[in-house]
């Protein structure tokens, strides 16, 4: 897919941080876009905003969660604007602390947003992209934690772990098949959204909505969702399994020789630079 002109997108998450940086550059490609996200203020404030330049805009407060709300969001999306172009399974939370500290019920929390919302949104809306026939590209949003861990993320990187290898695993299964439809995971580093307010501690009812306001704004290894967002459509028109906003190749390439090595996990942070090629 190169031409978004009149298509279709779907974003989860919508309404704040990559999410919106996603919906701000579907409707800027003239795509017509049904934007979904708990936090209906958000969302209803997005909306008037790409309203008045000019957008076909459908929301829907949604909990990803929830396998039978996403089914009938699928179900509107399709009924108001047709069978999506492009899917951006996008809705995550963030919760910090030691591996050993949280409750099971926290763990089914994060799990059933940060993961299964990612397959509800497959199952829910690829069945009719597959009967369509059309070329279609799929977007998880997984992270840099999809690949490396870090203390005090237990939760987190578990399920980005696992949405690493649903994403894969439906890249083998369209490829099997034959099917026009394209599949990324997105490996976010710093981007000014809400979730790096959590990793700041920052009061979710006293951030910002707007990046330039983040506290983090400026700093030289976070980039804006906007700027996430235009590389996502670089990738997305690449045709790109993998979508990582910042170089770490050699971080990585560390990690992969421990691997093979066998030996104990050492945490080292990850050192981005923003400004180079994060192809």
């Amino acid at each position: 897919m190169d031409e978004f002109a009149g298509k279709v997108a779907v974003i989860t998450g919508a309404g704040s941080g990559i999410g919106r940086g996603l919906a701000t550059r579907c409707a800027q490609e003239g795509m017509r876009v049904a934007l979904a996200d708990i936090q209906e203020s958000r969302l209803a404030a997005l909306c008037e905003s790409l309203q008045e330049q000019g957008a076909s805009v459908m929301t829907q407060a949604l909990d990803v969660a929830d396998a039978a709300a996403v089914d009938a969001f699928a179900r509107r999306c399709r009924d108001e604007l047709g069978v999506p172009d492009l899917l951006f399974n996008n809705a995550g939370i963030l919760r910090l602390g030691e591996t050993w500290s949280h409750p099971a019920q926290d763990w089914q929390a994060i799990m059933s947003v940060n993961l299964m919302g990612v397959v509800n949104g497959v199952n829910a809306f690829l069945p009719a992209m597959l009967e369509a026939q059309k070329p279609a590209h799929i977007v998880n949003t997984g992270s840099v934690g999809s690949l490396v861990a870090a203390p005090g993320m237990a939760q987190y990187t578990a399920a980005k772990m696992a949405v690493r290898g649903v994403t894969e695993c439906l890249a083998y299964d369209l490829a099997a098949r034959e099917a026009a439809i394209d599949v990324s995971l997105l490996c976010p580093g710093p981007v000014l959204t809400a979730i790096s307010n959590d990793l700041l501690g920052i009061d979710p009812e006293e951030a910002e909505p707007d990046p330039g306001e983040h506290l983090m704004a400026g700093q030289p290894d976070f980039i804006t969702p906007e700027e996430c967002a235009e590389r996502v459509f670089q990738a997305v028109r690449e045709r790109r399994f993998w979508i990582f906003t910042h170089p770490f190749n050699d971080y990585l390439e560390r990690k992969m020789r421990a691997i093979v090595q066998g030996e104990y996990p050492q945490y080292s942070e990850v050192v981005f630079d923003a400004n180079l090629d994060a192809g």
